[in-house]
């Protein structure tokens, strides 16, 4: 039998009872919180994007995200835009489906690698042994694509 693993839900609620709320309204609280955790947590890691690019113009001396849109809320939409509609360079003497298919083998395990959270029903986290061996098998992917990069593009330049 696999554990129930942890009831975040229920800890949730014991907690907003603890409060003096009952049960019904902590549930009420609960329904919306992991939405707002992860439109929380993504609008941080944009904002954090932000400064750093802020503070590298400011290095740079060049003219900043700050003109993009109002505070610069625009400018990750334009760097994602920027970076689909960027011409593909390969080298000429490069092995160009090496050369593609490495990238790809770096960036997809890193997104797969966030579907194997193993959550049951009510967001239990359940069957942590299996997630984290998928995740470290995901992972060890990687270095694959970078070495295929690497060699694809058989450059003289030693690494």
């Amino acid at each position: 039998m696999v554990s129930p693993g942890l009831d975040l839900e229920l800890s949730f609620s014991q907690a907003m009872q603890g409060f003096g709320l009952s049960q019904e309204v902590a549930r009420l609280l609960w329904l919306p919180l992991p939405m707002l955790l992860v439109l929380v947590a993504g609008r941080w890691r944009v904002g954090v994007g932000m400064a750093g690019t802020e503070d590298l113009c400011c290095l740079q001396q060049r003219v900043g995200p700050e003109y993009a849109g109002a505070l610069g809320v625009l400018q990750p939409l334009a760097d994602g835009l920027k970076l689909l509609v960027k011409e593909d360079i390969i080298p000429a003497r490069a092995d160009s489906i090496l050369f593609t298919l490495g990238p790809i083998l770096v960036v997809v395990p890193v997104i797969v690698s966030w579907l194997i959270i193993p959550f049951g029903q009510n967001l239990l986290i359940s069957n942590v042994g299996v997630g984290i061996f998928l995740w470290i098998s995901f992972s060890s992917v990687q270095p694959i694509g970078l070495l295929m990069s690497g060699y694809a593009s058989i450059t003289s330049i030693p690494s």
